[in-house]
């Protein structure tokens, strides 16, 4: 308590020292623009006071009236301002004074007519604080006649400086004051809340177990005392399995309701002193200690699971959900908690790909994924090598929205290994990526896709345009790419302007990608961008790079036209690639409603399964010549 209360006054004594500087400084120059002020306003109403005491005193001067002068100068004592008073004819003699001021008997004549001079006395300069002498010099008619010279106090100023001084002190002093007890207060309750939230910091909200932070410290202290200990631990990464379509089917409100559930059944089967905590979004981990047996662990893993079997009465209507758990024995190799909980979250990975409420250890579950990528790495090696056997182009056509007419086809790389089984896209272009194989694969597809269409060609089809697909790691190569592309529609003979590139939102927003699109671009290449609305990239990014097509992501697509979140998002693509002169694709297209949805929002071509399953150049030319007779 005493650290707290110590805390509290040092807090308190350095917000008065700092208010107070603030204070003073704002004071100091409060005071000097008010002087500043104060002083060029007194010399306007003198400068017009000289003007007309000048205008008034001009004929006692040419006729050297010294009884009229007099009587000028008496109406100067009026102003308090203005002490005393002297006027010299033109000739420098001093005709008349008033006032206790030692002006000079002879002045020397001005040429300068610059009215409202100061007059430089030396003698008196220790009473220039005080005041100051101005000089007038007085006109009649366009001729000089004579000189005025006018004694001034500030004294009047530096009374009216005063009062605003300590006007202006008490009320700093007032608010000095109720700013300090107010701060006082404020810097307790601070204080105060500062440690409450050191407190909720290390608990998640919404399901009431430790979050990531304190699960990370209780992490290390698990890998310490697993290696002391012969029984070991047990890390578990847990995340829940069709938890989003709660969110989206019920709102985030039963997401939170299902949440706090889930927690309270994973802590119901664990341990006391075992942990249990929400990671963050969907994702549970917890720490099992004295595991021994990799079995316990598993078998703690499958009671985690059937936990989840009854539903979870969440508002307004039950939701079921399932559990994937990856598991980490401790020790191991690694004590870093990131990598220990990367490994473990890899492993719940697998066993998430490989169905719901499935359990998969670390170490098993990454040989066997290594293994699967390694035979499909040599499969694609020796299927490039030996000039694509097994690989394979299949064409989807895509349509016309509005005229139903063919716009072009999208060329799609498929895989059959030697045993006839087909190997997806998804599972081997990855592959290709991370072994370093996608440009060869990138050269081949398109090696491909030109002798298709001389085939094609020989058979009186023509094809409008043919889109191709560009991996991001391809454009790492740089502009060598692009020559490359040319160099091989110039060996086939086909013209750049048919052939169109997507890529992904990822190209646009990589500044090393930057120097190709613009080689596409200079080459005569369309650019389209594949998967938009997935990825970061903005209308600016395209716009830089003369992105001349959009392809609206499936996952847009599905759902419409019921779904009206996607049904918005789309509308606003379409809206707004039109203002850019873009031409919208939408892919992933498979019912009627969808297409002419999508028709009556100005979407310009369409791709899917309704209008065309991807196919062999072979059943393209009946798809062409079906399609032409249709038309």
């Amino acid at each position: 308590m005493k650290p707290q209360t110590d805390r509290i006054r040092s807090s308190n004594r350095l917000s008065l020292l700092s208010t107070g500087l603030a204070m003073l400084i704002a004071f100091i120059l409060l005071m000097v623009h008010q002087y500043v002020i104060g002083y060029q306003q007194m010399h306007e109403e003198l400068r017009t006071e000289a003007a007309i005491i000048g205008a008034n005193s001009a004929a006692a001067l040419v006729f050297k009236d010294f009884k009229a002068a007099q009587e000028t100068l008496g109406a100067v004592q009026l102003t308090p301002r203005i002490t005393g008073g002297a006027l010299y004819r033109a000739d420098g003699e001093r005709l008349a004074a008033i006032g206790d001021w030692p002006f000079p008997t002879w002045l020397e004549s001005s040429s300068t007519g610059t009215p409202l001079k100061q007059v430089d006395t030396s003698a008196t300069a220790k009473k220039h604080w005080l005041g100051e002498v101005l000089r007038e010099d007085v006109s009649m008619e366009g001729s000089q006649v004579g000189t005025l010279l006018l004694h001034v106090s500030f004294t009047s100023l530096y009374w009216r400086m005063l009062e605003y001084a300590l006007g202006v002190l008490a009320i700093a002093t007032v608010a000095l004051v109720l700013t300090y007890r107010l701060t006082a207060g404020l810097r307790q309750r601070m204080v105060r809340a500062e440690e409450q939230l050191q407190l909720m910091a290390f608990y998640d909200q919404v399901s009431g177990l430790p979050n990531r932070s304190l699960f990370e410290r209780e992490l290390r202290q698990a890998v310490a005392r697993a290696s002391r200990e012969p029984k070991g631990a047990a890390l578990l990464v847990i995340d829940v399995d069709d938890f989003k379509r709660i969110n989206d089917t019920l709102g985030h409100a039963a997401g939170d309701q299902a949440l706090l559930m889930i927690g309270q059944r994973l802590a119901a089967v664990l341990r006391s002193g075992d942990v249990v905590a929400r990671l963050g979004g969907d994702e549970f981990a917890a720490i099992l200690y004295g595991i021994g047996d990799p079995d316990n662990a598993a078998k703690v893993a499958r009671q985690l699971i059937e936990a989840m079997t009854q539903p979870l009465l969440t508002t307004p209507t039950p939701s079921h959900v399932g559990l994937s758990i990856g598991v980490l024995l401790l020790p191991c190799d690694e004590n870093d908690t990131t990598i220990l909980l990367q490994r473990a979250d890899m492993a719940m990975y697998v066993a998430k790909t490989h169905g719901k409420n499935s359990i998969r250890f670390f170490s098993e579950a990454i040989d066997a994924q290594v293994r699967k990528d390694l035979e499909l790495e040599a499969g694609l090696r020796k299927a490039l090598q030996n000039d694509g056997g097994g690989l394979w182009v299949a064409y989807q056509p895509q349509i016309h929205a509005q005229t139903r007419q063919l716009a072009g086809v999208e060329a799609l790389v498929r895989w059959r290994q030697l045993d006839g089984q087909q190997v997806s896209p998804g599972e081997f272009i990855p592959v290709a990526e991370r072994c370093g194989l996608i440009s060869e694969l990138g050269d081949w597809v398109l090696n491909q896709v030109c002798r298709d269409l001389a085939t094609l060609r020989t058979q009186g089809i023509e094809l409008p345009k043919v889109s191709i697909n560009v991996s991001p790691h391809q454009l790492l190569q740089g502009c060598g790419l692009v020559e490359r592309i040319c160099e091989t529609l110039a060996y086939f003979g086909e013209d750049p302007k048919r052939f169109e590139f997507e890529l992904t939102e990822s190209a646009l927003m990589d500044e090393d990608g930057s120097v190709v699109l613009d080689a596409f671009h200079a080459a005569g290449f369309s650019l389209s961008i594949d998967d938009f609305g997935t990825g970061y990239s903005s209308f600016g990014h395209i716009k830089r790079f003369y992105v001349g097509e959009l392809k609206i992501d499936q996952s847009f697509v599905q759902g419409l036209p019921e779904d009206s979140e996607n049904a918005a998002i789309v509308r606003a693509v379409i809206q707004m690639a039109r203002a850019l002169s873009l031409t919208v694709v939408a892919e992933g297209i498979e019912t009627p409603g969808q297409a002419e949805f999508l028709r009556h929002c100005g979407c310009d071509i369409l791709q899917g399964y309704l209008l065309g399953r991807p196919i062999p150049p072979d059943q393209l030319a009946d798809y062409v010549r079906a399609r032409r007779s249709v038309e």
